[in-house]
């Protein structure tokens, strides 16, 4: 029987590079576990601004088309939905941009009335981020207003991030005078998904002016009702001869009345309505 020889030199080539394979996925999980998470999160946090600043943009836009109103004049946002990513390492992050039915059966429908007249709004415009890393964020648009809310926070945080519903302006002829602008989102539903950057068409179709007089009723879908009542507590708790009071429905609406027991209300509302579109 022959005599086994090792090789000495071989045994530790192979022990050698074993180690270094060792070391390279050490290394490898090391960056994985550590640097691709927090550069995501930086990522998306850079995101996170960029969807802010365009939600931003579409209520300037908004305001700039009622401002300068001339029917089938449009202007476009632009939008994007991606994050940046590492590439081989981690996929970009993808948000969803969403419009609502603009009547009385979604989310943003307000009408608001008094004794003789009444004149209507809805649509929801709302961007969901889907961030996996950072904090998961959505920007709605919803009577005039952008608002904030961290989703599947507990508890929840929805705030107001800024609003354009409702102005107070100097009193006129002994009245409480007030101005509102609604934005009628028409086009909807829709929802888009996307990693290529697209712009949001919008067409304005028609703008009225109505002024209203006396105590009002605002009546909206009851999955928004609070969200409204908080806008108008805010705007217009400067105001003490104002007052609010909110009902809660269960038949679908809720009920928000605007009343005054000394001084005459003047309320100037201006809804224009527009199509929405999505272009690539």
């Amino acid at each position: 029987m022959k005599p086994v020889r090792y090789e000495e030199e071989g045994v530790a080539t192979a022990v050698g590079a074993i180690f270094a394979i060792l070391i390279f996925i050490f290394l490898l999980s090391l960056f994985i576990t550590s640097y691709v998470p927090a550069e995501m999160r930086s990522y998306e946090e850079q995101y996170s601004s960029s969807v802010q600043n365009e939600m931003v943009q579409l209520t300037s836009t908004l305001s700039q088309l009622s401002s300068s109103y001339q029917k089938g004049s449009s202007s476009a946002v632009a939008f994007n939905l991606q994050s940046n990513y590492i590439p081989l390492f981690s996929s970009p992050t993808v948000g969803e941009l969403s419009l609502s039915y603009s009547n009385g059966a979604s989310s943003g429908f307000l009408s608001i009335s008094n004794s003789t007249e009444k004149i209507s709004s809805g649509g929801v415009l709302t961007v969901v981020t889907n961030n996996r890393y950072f904090v998961d964020e959505a920007y709605s648009y919803e009577f005039s207003t952008v608002f904030y809310e961290q989703v599947g926070s507990n508890p929840p945080i929805n705030t107001i991030f800024e609003s354009n519903l409702v102005q107070v302006n100097p009193p006129s002829n002994g009245s409480i005078n007030l101005s509102m602008n609604l934005f009628n989102l028409m086009g909807g539903p829709f929802n888009i998904s996307t990693q290529s950057p697209f712009s949001l068409g919008l067409t304005a179709l028609s703008k009225i002016s109505i002024l209203m007089a006396g105590n009002l009723t605002i009546t909206c879908s009851s999955n928004s009702g609070e969200r409204l009542y908080n806008v108008l507590k805010q705007e217009l708790s400067p105001i003490h001869n104002l007052h609010l009071s909110y009902v809660a429905s269960t038949a679908g609406y809720d009920y928000i009345s605007l009343y005054s027991t000394s001084i005459p209300i003047a309320l100037q509302v201006t809804e224009v309505s527009l199509m929405v579109s999505a272009n690539g």
